[in-house]
């Protein structure tokens, strides 16, 4: 596994490593994308829950890319932004940082949910939960979305800047 940001101060980065970033990104948002169709059919399922060790693994999942891809995807960006100079490029770093801050609590919620409807076998209000499952995945989905827009426009900026050696 790749650290959260491979740039150093001062360093401006190549399109290889831009290359290698943007692919740790994706692998990041393929696995936030496989968690969001899952908490689809979670929410498709409800009232009912699906078993105990399962939950732990969804809720797990949660807590990892709340913590760990969000984080990883802000580092790099905010490393990345050194070198830009537009402005709506920081406007959207600083939008992905407030979603990122909202899908967290999001997914606090979620989690709190699911062990709660866990520990009393099916969903206590199977609506509410759906309408935070639904925020949560609907949230994952714009930050993803947000930041390979992020990944082209920063890339195609750094090409036209000359790298030094």
């Amino acid at each position: 596994m790749m650290a959260d940001s491979q740039i150093l101060p001062g360093m401006v980065p190549d399109t290889e490593l831009i290359d290698l970033l943007g692919r740790q990104l994706r692998d990041d948002h393929d696995a936030q994308l496989v968690l969001c169709l899952e908490l689809e059919r979670l929410a498709d399922m409800l009232p009912a829950l699906p078993p105990p060790r399962r939950v732990r693994r969804i809720c797990s999942h949660i807590d990892f890319v709340t913590s760990r891809y969000f984080r990883r995807a802000e580092t790099v960006f905010a490393d990345l932004m050194e070198f830009q100079t537009n402005p709506a490029l920081r406007q959207m770093l600083e939008s992905l940082a407030s979603m990122h801050a909202l899908d967290a609590v999001h997914g606090e919620d979620v989690v709190a949910a699911l062990w709660d409807g866990t520990a009393r076998g099916s969903a206590a209000r199977p609506e509410e939960l759906g309408y935070m499952l639904r925020c949560f995945f609907d949230g994952c989905r714009r930050a993803v979305a947000l930041e390979e827009a992020l990944m082209l426009l920063i890339g195609a900026g750094l090409e036209r800047k000359p790298v030094l050696a």
